[in-house]
């Protein structure tokens, strides 16, 4: 009894040991010109890929431009299913059409999920079609640890890879399609007249940087495939799991330099092994304080106006606010739909709760009422209000979720 009991004690000793080496992130850079690791921390670790999925979608595209069965010029007609994306997009409208080139350059330059579905579905017929093929070709490239489920990374069940699998994908990047390889250095793309910079922090800081592609959602954390070159060597790096947008390309930078100056090579990354197991969940990690990414689905708002009852720090604190007020204003207000959204505040977030959908001559006075009683946080909103707090929300995003 007494050694099941020293057992049990070493067991609790080490599991919060274990989860935090689960949580730490997964790291590689190889030598770009012989394929030869040079330092790697659970890189055959599985991982939520978030949009480092997206460096397979263009994986494919280019394949079928170098076909010759789509150009560059190829109009794509954005879908319903494209145009209701969420997390980073480039803001299509069903109906819009958008040519190949315009799209791939949104999905590299923005993470442009909405464009991302509509290569998708243009070249496979459907998102579930193109997914299959890019598996397909993920196990033709030997990432043998790699399954896709949708073009965008979102996450879904099943949809997994490694380090060391999208390092291999980076390499066939730059060995098949030389003559593309500049798409991933593009600092902005240009849409609607408007000049959207690039999401990747990794281009514009590091020297010698070459680009490739950043990636975030909560249960990933925040992941990077890099490219640099320098002194005529090239190297490729991979983060997966960083715990914030800083320790992403930190740890890029730390693996670029020590690339640069004179790591050893050793294995061939082909030879590098892919562990079993689930990937971690790394949100408690990466989205502390309700940082929003794909946990929360972008908030709709039916047409009306609308009234601010609760605002705060804390999601949950505020939608419990929300609800309670919302309860006992039922009746006066002949309905409504509650709602929380984000509003960037101050350097931080902060969270709106609001009851929507309703008719100005039932808001204005309610807001009044409330307000007499000392409710002071008590708002009234017009239609455009409405819209300018959802839109503020989905700008948000399109940074928080990369």
């Amino acid at each position: 009894m007494r050694q099941l009991a020293a057992l049990a004690l070493i067991a609790l000793w080490l599991t919060p040991a274990r989860a935090a080496e689960q949580h730490s992130p997964a790291t590689l850079v190889i030598d770009a010109g012989s394929g030869r690791v040079l330092l790697e921390d659970r890189a055959g670790q599985p991982r939520h890929p978030a949009s480092l999925t997206k460096l397979m979608t263009v994986y494919v595209a280019f394949t079928e431009l170098a076909a010759g069965r789509v150009s560059p010029d190829t109009r794509l007609t954005v879908s319903d299913a494209a145009a209701a994306q969420g997390g980073s997009v480039l803001g299509l409208k069903a109906g819009q059409t958008l040519t190949l080139a315009e799209a791939l350059r949104a999905v590299v330059v923005r993470s442009a999920n909405d464009a991302a579905v509509a290569v998708a579905e243009h070249l496979a017929g459907s998102e579930p079609a193109f997914a299959t093929r890019m598996t397909r070709e993920a196990a033709r490239l030997g990432m043998n640890a790699t399954r896709f489920a949708n073009a965008t990374g979102l996450t879904a069940a099943g949809h997994l890879t490694t380090a060391r699998d999208m390092a291999l994908l980076a390499l066939a990047l730059k060995r098949d399609f030389p003559d593309r390889w500049s798409l991933f250095s593009a600092r902005e793309v240009e849409w609607r007249k408007n000049r959207l910079p690039t999401l990747n922090g990794f281009l514009t800081a590091y020297q010698g940087a070459e680009g490739m592609k950043t990636g975030f959602t909560c249960p990933a954390g925040y992941n990077l495939t890099a490219a640099a070159s320098r002194g005529g060597r090239q190297a490729i790096a991979v983060v997966m799991g960083a715990a914030s947008k800083e320790q992403r390309l930190a740890l890029a930078a730390r693996l670029m330099d020590r690339a640069f100056n004179g790591a050893t090579e050793g294995t061939a990354l082909v030879q590098l092994a892919n562990l079993p197991g689930p990937a971690p969940d790394l949100s408690s990690d990466s989205c502390r304080g309700g940082v929003p990414g794909d946990s929360f689905a972008l908030p709709k708002a039916p047409a009306g106006w609308a009234i601010e009852v609760a605002f705060g720090r804390d999601r949950a604190t505020v939608a419990r606010e929300l609800a309670r007020e919302a309860k006992a204003l039922r009746a006066e207000l002949a309905g409504g739909t509650p709602i929380v959204t984000v509003r960037p505040f101050d350097g931080g977030l902060r969270y709106r709760g609001l009851i929507t959908g309703l008719k100005e001559e039932k808001a204005v006075p309610a807001c009044l009422r409330l307000r007499q009683h000392g409710e002071e946080r008590c708002l009234t909103l017009s239609p455009t209000a409405v819209e300018g707090a959802i839109d503020t929300e989905r700008r948000w995003r399109m940074y928080a979720a990369r």
